[in-house]
C-alpha cells in the first residue's frame, strides 16, 4: 500500500479487550475519530464468557474485586442492566487428599498461616533491602523461626496453605515472588452471575461497528517525530497519530518471529525494553466440570480449596532440621515430571451455590495449567481423586457430562493469563515507562497500572487514562495530564 492510499485515522487503538474498548468509548464521546485493531475474531480479549454449557461460564476474569475502590463496579452497580451480582464471601472449605476441614481447624492451620502472611509482609516492610526470594522459601524462614512455637501438623500444612495464592497470581510458590506475594483486596469480591461478556457487550453496542475490525493481526509498527505507521499480517497498513497499544505484556515480550509478536522500528527503548525483561506473566487456567446432579451440595459454602499434599521426603527433611536447628533447604521441584493429583492446590468455585447449576469450576496455575490446557482430556483424569472427596460417599461420585477447559496459555494472542513477580522482579519500573509512553505511542492494559493490576478494573482505568491523555493534548478535553 502506497503513503497516499494508507488508511489515516486520528487514533489507532492495537486490541479490544476492555482496556481498549473503554478507550475506544472515551474517544467517540468526544468525537475523535479512532480505529481498533483486534487479533481475535471476538471482542473481550482476555474477558471471555463460555455460554456453551449449563449456565454462563467465566473462562477469564470470574470477580470484580477491590469493590470499594473500583470504578468499574461502581458502574455496574449504577447500571440499567441487572447483573446479578452475588458476593462469595464464605468461608472455604479446606480439604486435603485424606484431611478435611475439621482436621486443620484442629490443628489451627489458619491461625498460623495470618501469622506467615504477617511475617511476609514485616520482612520486606521492617528491611527495605531485603533480598526477595520466592514464596517457597519465606515460608521455610517462617517456619525456621517459629519452630518452637509449631506442632508438626502447623509446619507441615500451613505452606500448603499459604500457597493458595498460587491461585491470584498464576504462578508455582517456587517461582512466586513473595515480596509481591499477599494480596489485600480493598473491599468484597463480586461474581457477575449472568457474565463479564455483558460488560463488554455494552461497550461495543456503543460504538460504531465500522471502526472496530476483528481478525487483524498487527505485525509491525513503525513511529518516528513523523509518522506512525501499523502494519497487520494480511498487507494492510495504517498511519495514525496516536497509537494506544493494548496488547498483554506476554505478547510485548514475544519474538517478533513467532505467531502475535509484534515487530518495533525502532526498537523499544531500554527504558521499557529492560524492565519489560525483569516482568514474568502468569497462567492461571479455568475447568468447568458439568454433573448430572451436584453429589457435594451437602457442602454449604461457595467456595473449596483442595490443599496439596506436603512432599513426604521433603517434609521428613523439613521436620528433622527444624528440630536440629537448622534451615531447611529444598531443591527446586523436577518441571519435566508429569503432575500428579494433590501436587498443587486448586480452587473450586462451587457453582451449585452460586448459580444453582450442577458444576464445579477448577482453577489451576502455572505448571498444571500448561498441562491440562495442553491435554484437556486428562482434566478430569486429574480432578478425580480430589472432586470426589467432597462426596459423602464414595459411590455418589458422578462422572461429569461434559469437561470445558481454559486454552490461555495456547493462544498465541495471550500466552497466559495476567501479569505475575518471580523474585527480583519490579512491576513498578514498567508501570512507570509504559504510562510514560513513547510520545504519542501510549501503553494500556492491566500490566500498565499499579491500582487494579492483574484485574478488569486496572485494564479499564488504564484505557480510561490514555483516552484523556490524548483528548487533553488534542484540546477535545479540558485538564491536565496526572501522570
Amino acid at each position: 500500500m502506497s503513503e497516499d492510499t494508507a488508511e489515516h485515522h486520528e487514533v489507532i487503538v492495537i486490541g479490544a479487550g476492555i482496556s481498549g474498548l473503554k478507550c475506544c468509548a472515551d474517544l467517540n464521546d468526544r468525537d475523535v475519530d479512532f480505529l481498533d485493531l483486534e487479533a481475535r475474531g471476538r471482542f473481550g480479549g482476555r474477558i471471555y464468557t463460555d455460554r456453551t454449557g449449563k449456565c454462563s461460564y467465566e473462562i477469564g476474569p470470574s470477580w470484580a474485586h477491590d469493590t470499594l475502590a473500583n470504578p468499574l463496579f461502581d458502574e455496574i452497580v449504577a447500571s440499567d442492566y441487572n447483573y446479578d451480582l452475588y458476593y462469595d464471601d464464605q468461608r472455604p472449605y479446606y480439604f486435603g487428599e485424606k484431611l478435611d476441614d475439621a482436621d486443620f481447624e484442629g490443628y489451627r492451620v489458619n491461625q498460623v498461616v495470618e501469622e506467615m502472611r504477617k511475617y511476609v509482609e514485616l520482612a520486606y516492610f521492617q528491611e527495605l533491602g531485603r533480598k526477595d526470594v520466592s514464596l517457597r522459601e519465606i515460608a521455610l524462614n517462617y517456619a525456621y523461626r517459629q519452630r518452637k512455637l509449631l506442632t508438626p501438623e502447623q509446619i507441615l500444612y500451613a505452606p500448603q496453605f499459604i500457597r493458595h495464592l498460587e491461585l491470584w497470581h498464576g504462578i508455582s510458590w517456587e517461582d512466586m515472588s513473595s515480596k509481591y506475594s499477599l494480596v489485600d483486596n480493598v473491599g468484597r469480591n463480586c461474581v457477575l452471575r449472568k457474565g463479564y461478556d455483558h460488560v463488554i457487550d455494552h461497550l461495543v453496542k456503543e460504538l460504531p461497528k465500522d471502526r472496530l475490525l476483528k481478525n487483524m493481526v498487527v505485525s509491525k509498527i513503525h513511529h518516528d517525530a513523523k509518522r506512525i505507521e501499523v502494519f497487520t499480517t494480511d498487507g494492510r497498513r495504517f498511519t495514525c497519530d496516536y497509537l494506544v497499544v493494548t496488547v498483554p505484556q506476554s505478547i510485548l515480550q514475544l519474538d517478533p518471529k513467532e505467531q502475535g509478536g509484534i515487530e518495533w522500528e525502532p526498537k523499544l527503548p531500554k527504558r521499557i525494553e529492560e524492565p519489560l525483561a525483569n516482568m514474568s506473566f502468569g497462567k492461571l487456567g479455568k475447568f468447568i466440570l458439568e454433573f448430572p446432579e451436584a453429589f457435594w451440595k451437602h457442602h454449604d459454602t461457595d467456595r473449596f480449596v483442595a490443599i496439596a499434599n506436603p512432599d513426604l521426603v521433603e517434609g521428613k527433611h523439613i521436620l528433622s532440621a527444624l528440630k536440629h536447628n537448622k534451615m531447611p533447604v529444598l531443591p527446586k521441584s523436577d518441571s519435566s515430571k508429569l503432575p500428579k493429583p494433590w501436587d498443587f492446590p486448586v480452587l473450586i468455585l462451587n457453582l451449585y451455590k452460586v448459580n444453582n447449576v450442577a458444576s464445579l469450576l477448577c482453577f489451576t496455575q502455572g505448571p498444571l495449567t500448561e498441562y491440562l490446557e495442553r491435554n484437556p482430556q486428562k482434566v478430569w483424569e486429574y480432578m478425580k481423586p480430589i472432586v470426589s472427596r467432597l462426596a459423602k460417599k464414595p459411590e455418589d461420585v458422578l462422572e461429569p457430562e461434559n469437561v470445558i477447559s481454559s486454552q490461555w496459555t495456547v493462544d498465541p494472542y495471550s500466552r497466559g493469563s495476567f501479569a505475575a513477580c518471580e523474585p527480583g522482579n519490579d512491576p513498578t519500573d514498567l508501570v512507570i515507562q509504559l504510562t510514560k509512553g513513547m510520545g504519542n505511542v501510549r501503553f494500556a492494559g492491566e500490566h500498565t497500572i499499579l491500582d487494579g493490576a492483574g484485574a478488569v478494573h486496572g485494564a479499564w482505568m488504564s484505557g480510561k487514562r490514555e483516552g484523556k491523555y490524548i483528548m487533553v493534548k488534542t484540546g477535545k478535553m479540558k485538564g491536565e495530564i496526572d501522570f
